[in-house]
């Protein structure tokens, strides 16, 4: 078996009938940019996917991570690539048939040197001329989050404020800053503060790099940064997909940083590679900043 089926937190219920082998299989991939630059890879993921599990495979680009949970709880796509806060959701949501079983490699070194391969920061941005140095100066400034149910787009970023005591726990961001803006992804929100529509804004340490030009790279500059956040991954309903379906899956995703890194690059959150992980493990460092923010399902 692929990854260790069965051996990490993947549907081994005894007496639960075996899911049928699908005929179709519909896979999700949750925007952190404009879905439209994803649609134009689509084709070749479809012709790359279907090759390799050997059945029809459609993608879906949700316009938000809302809209990819709901599309793993109904059943409407049966995959889906997302971050770590909404792969919680949609298990939670879907009484535990939703399961990551695949996080991204973004290998970098901590400050203690530590190589930390499934795990990124969050960061807070602003323009270098904004006088803004510090959360502190924040306050009632405009601000863009990637949307409710992003990790480190909202969630990490949340708890630092918590941490920080300028909000309390289940407090509204709007207690602290002054318009809110939930952009839709890294990409939206970056834009949104190079254009000056906002003050300061957050996601991924790695977004800077992958959305912004040189010269608007040095236009920003960091605050604050939070986290280990758990990279994005893949989930799957386990009452929907075979366990040999499944072992072909994680087969293509690994294959592709040989075959086609060309698709995992810029189709795929811009990952080097996937590797086999717990569900609940790679998930474990979302519960301290859930319990901070006090943040409500959605």
């Amino acid at each position: 078996a692929a990854g260790g089926l069965g051996a990490d937190g993947r549907d081994n219920t005894e007496g639960e009938a075996a899911p049928k082998e699908l005929k179709k299989i519909t896979i999700a991939v949750m925007p952190n940019e404009d879905p439209k630059k994803f649609e134009m890879q689509g084709n070749a993921l479809e012709e790359y996917f279907t090759q390799k599990l050997g059945i029809e495979t459609e993608f879906f680009y949700p316009i938000d991570a809302t809209t990819t949970v709901e599309s793993m709880v109904t059943g409407s796509t049966q995959i889906a690539f997302m971050s770590a806060r909404p792969a919680q959701l949609a298990n939670e949501r879907s009484d535990g048939k939703s399961l990551l079983f695949m996080a991204e490699v973004r290998p970098f070194v901590s400050d203690s040197g530590e190589k930390l391969d499934t795990f990124y920061y969050s960061e807070f941005w602003v323009k270098k001329d904004s006088g803004i140095n510090t959360l502190e100066d924040a306050k009632g400034k405009n601000v863009a989050f990637s949307g409710p149910t992003s990790t480190s787009g909202y969630l990490f970023p949340m708890a630092k404020l918590v941490d920080k005591g300028l909000i309390k726990g289940g407090d509204d961001p709007k207690t602290y800053f002054g318009n809110v803006l939930f952009s839709g992804g890294y990409q939206q929100s970056l834009t949104a503060l190079i254009a000056g529509q906002v003050d300061i804004a957050a996601g991924g340490d790695h977004a800077k790099y992958r959305f912004l030009t040189p010269e608007e790279q040095s236009q920003i500059k960091v605050i604050e940064r939070q986290g280990p956040v758990p990279t994005h991954g893949i989930i799957y309903r386990t009452d929907l997909v075979s366990p040999e379906q499944i072992a072909k899956l994680e087969k293509a995703v690994l294959d592709m940083k040989t075959e086609r890194p060309d698709l995992l690059e810029s189709a795929l959150f811009g990952a080097t590679d996937f590797i086999p992980v717990n569900h609940y493990s790679h998930l474990a460092e979302l519960g301290n900043a859930i319990a901070k923010t006090k943040i409500p399902h959605i």
